[in-house]
């Protein structure tokens, strides 16, 4: 009865061996990372005044970089995404686009 017990237990653990197949190995999937990139067009409209770069401001996306003259703190606090750095380079402040532009009060 020991012999024919062991067999099968043998017999067992040899087609369990054979039945079990290595796990498929997982993709990977890279994550995008929103794009964001110079807004010229409201940077350069700054240079011609406030309503210009307003304008101008609907052509660009949330997240893009935006250069701000530092004359010009108002258009700072509507502009630039505070919770993002924020650069003063000389006489221009370089941010972050908050976009839709806040509705000023």
């Amino acid at each position: 009865m020991m012999r024919f017990a062991f067999a099968f237990m043998a017999l067992m653990m040899a087609s369990g061996a054979n039945a079990q197949v290595p796990a498929p190995a997982q993709q990977l999937r890279p994550t995008a990372l929103p794009s964001s990139s110079y807004c010229l067009p409201a940077s350069a409209g700054f240079l011609q005044g406030d309503a210009k770069a307003s304008e101008e401001m609907h052509k660009c996306a949330r997240g893009d970089t935006v250069v701000i003259p530092a004359k010009s703190p108002g258009a700072v606090a509507r502009v630039c995404d505070f919770s993002k750095s924020i650069v003063a380079i000389g006489d221009n402040v370089v941010c972050v686009m908050v976009f839709p532009e806040r509705a000023s009060k």
